[in-house]
C-alpha cells in the first residue's frame, strides 16, 4: 500500500530514494510513459536487485520486448524464471506463453500446461477458466470443469461467467438452465459483449443468480495433466477444396464452440480499429476496413490461443511459428474490409521491407467462430463466389500461385452482417518464422 493515493512524480522519487521498491517499480513505469528509457531501466532494475519480483518481471518483459534498452530475450526469460519460482503471479502466467511459443526458454507445451495448473492451484481466475476450457469432454468431467468455471466466475471474471453459464445450459436440466441463464445475465451485466449479444435469446425465462454447480469433493490436481487436451493435439480434420482458381479449401468443425467462444472472449479486451498495410504509408487505419480486430502477441496470448495458432497453421500445412500473429477479428452491422489481397506485392516499396523481414504470405486462414449473423459473407470477386462458415469452420486459400507470385484472382472482400456481429480468426502464414 502507498502512502498516496495519486502520487506525483516529486513524491514517487522521494520514496523511491528512500528505498520503496514499489515506488520504484511506479516511477519506471511513468518514465516508461513519457519516454525516458535511461530513469525507467534504471529504476526498474534498482527494484530488481532489492528483491522486489514484480520488478524483476517487468525488466524481463522489457528485455524480451526490447523496450527501453537493446532486446535480449535470454536474459529476459532468466529474470522472469527467478521471479515465477519465487510464485510472482503475473512472471507465473508468463511462464506458460514463454514455454509454449518457445521465446526464451524450451519450447514444450508439456512445461506450459505445468505452469496453467500451477496457476490454477494458486487461484489464478483466469488460468482457472483456462484449465475448464480445455478439459477433455466426457461425462466425468462435467462437474470437475463447471467447478473451475465457478472459481473464475465467482471471482468475478466475465468470461468465465459466461462459459460457465453456457457449460450449465448444455447439460439439459432444468435447474441448470435457471442458474446456466443467471450467469450469462451476470456476464452481459458486467460487460461481457458475448454475453450481452446472447443473452437476449433467453428474454422471459426465468433465471437463478449467483448459483453455485453442484460442485465436485475436491479438484484432482495431481490427475490434471492427463485430463487436459490442447486444440492443436486433437486429429487434423480434412480438407474440402471449394475452388480451384484461386485455391480456396474449408476444414470443417476444426475447433467446438466452447473454444469458438473462449477466443471471442480473450480477445475482447484487446479489440482496436482495424488495419490495412498501405503501399506506401505501411500500417494504417483506412475506410476500406472498418471492423475491430485483437492481435494475439506475447502480453495478449495465452494457451489455448497459441494452441489454436498452432492447429490452425497445422491444418493450413505450415510449421509452427511461419505465420503472423493470431488475430480475433469482429464485424458489427455494416462495417466490411473492402475487396483487397493479402499478398505483399513486390512492387510496393512498403511491401518490399514486409517480404524481406519475414517473407510472402502463401496462405490465408479464417476461422469462424460463430454464425448468429445475417449476411457477412467472405466474397471471392473474380469467380463472384461467397462463403460463410459454421461455428467452427476453417476457410483457407492461396494467395499466391504455384510459381510462389501474387495470385489477383486471389481478390476477396469481408462483407457486412446485415444483423447481429460476426466473430472470426485471421491468420496469415508466412515463408519465415516470426517472432509473437
Amino acid at each position: 500500500m502507498t502512502a498516496f493515493a495519486n502520487p506525483d512524480i516529486h513524491q514517487l522519487h522521494a520514496r523511491a530514494v528512500e528505498g520503496d521498491s514499489a515506488a520504484m517499480l511506479e516511477l519506471s513505469q511513468r518514465y516508461s510513459e513519457s519516454g525516458k528509457a535511461a530513469e525507467a531501466v534504471h529504476w526498474v532494475a534498482h527494484a530488481a536487485k532489492l528483491g522486489d519480483m514484480a520488478a524483476t518481471t517487468q525488466l524481463g518483459l522489457w528485455l524480451i520486448a526490447g523496450e527501453n534498452q537493446p532486446q535480449d530475450i535470454p536474459t529476459g526469460a532468466e529474470y522472469i524464471t527467478a521471479a515465477a519460482k519465487s510464485g510472482e503471479p503475473r512472471a507465473c502466467r508468463l511462464m506458460i506463453n514463454l514455454h509454449a511459443s518457445g521465446t526464451g526458454l524450451q519450447k514444450s507445451w508439456d512445461k506450459a500446461t505445468s505452469w496453467l495448473i500451477r496457476c490454477a492451484k494458486a487461484g489464478d481466475a483466469y488460468a482457472l477458466l483456462q484449465l475448464a476450457t480445455v478439459l477433455r469432454h466426457h461425462p466425468r468431467t462435467i462437474k470437475l470443469r463447471q467447478t473451475l468455471f465457478f472459481a473464475a466466475a465467482n471471482a468475478g471474471l466475465p468470461s468465465a461467467q459466461y462459459m460457465l453459464g453456457q457449460d450449465m445450459i448444455q447439460t439439459g436440466v432444468p435447474a441448470d438452465r435457471l442458474a446456466g441463464i443467471g450467469w450469462i445475465a451476470t456476464a452481459a451485466n458486467a460487460g461481457n459483449m458475448l454475453a450481452e449479444s446472447t443473452i437476449a435469446s433467453f428474454a422471459g425465462e426465468k433465471m437463478c443468480r449467483g448459483q453455485a454447480p453442484g460442485l465436485v469433493t475436491r479438484i484432482p490436481w495431481q490427475d490434471m495433466k492427463r485430463l487436459v487436451c490442447l486444440p492443436h493435439n486433437t486429429p487434423l480434420p480434412a480438407v474440402e477444396t471449394l475452388l480451384k482458381t484461386p485455391n480456396v479449401a474449408v476444414s470443417r468443425n476444426v475447433l467446438p464452440k466452447s473454444i469458438c467462444d473462449y477466443m471471442i472472449c480473450a480477445g475482447l479486451p484487446h479489440i482496436l480499429p482495424a488495419t490495412v498495410n498501405d503501399a506506401e504509408r505501411g500500417e494504417i487505419t483506412d475506410n476500406s476496413r472498418t471492423n475491430g480486430f485483437a492481435n494475439f502477441r506475447l502480453l495478449e496470448a495465452d494457451l489455448i490461443t497459441l494452441s489454436v495458432d498452432a492447429l490452425m497453421l497445422a491444418v493450413m500445412g505450415q510449421p509452427e511459428g511461419y505465420g503472423d500473429p493470431l488475430s480475433l477479428l469482429q464485424y458489427f452491422p455494416g462495417q466490411t474490409y473492402a475487396p483487397h489481397y493479402d499478398y505483399f506485392d513486390p512492387d510496393f516499396p512498403n511491401h518490399q521491407a514486409q517480404l524481406k523481414k519475414g517473407g510472402q504470405r502463401p496462405k490465408t486462414g479464417l476461422l469462424y467462430l460463430n454464425e448468429s449473423y445475417e449476411g457477412g459473407q467472405t466474397r471471392f470477386h473474380h469467380p463472384g463466389y461467397d462463403f460463410r462458415g459454421h461455428t467452427g469452420d476453417l476457410l483457407q486459400f492461396q494467395n499466391v500461385d504455384q510459381a510462389g507470385y501474387p495470385d489477383s484472382t486471389s481478390l476477396h472482400s469481408g462483407e457486412p452482417p446485415i444483423r447481429g456481429n460476426k466473430w472470426l480468426l485471421s491468420k496469415w502464414t508466412r515463408e519465415a518464422v516470426q517472432p509473437l
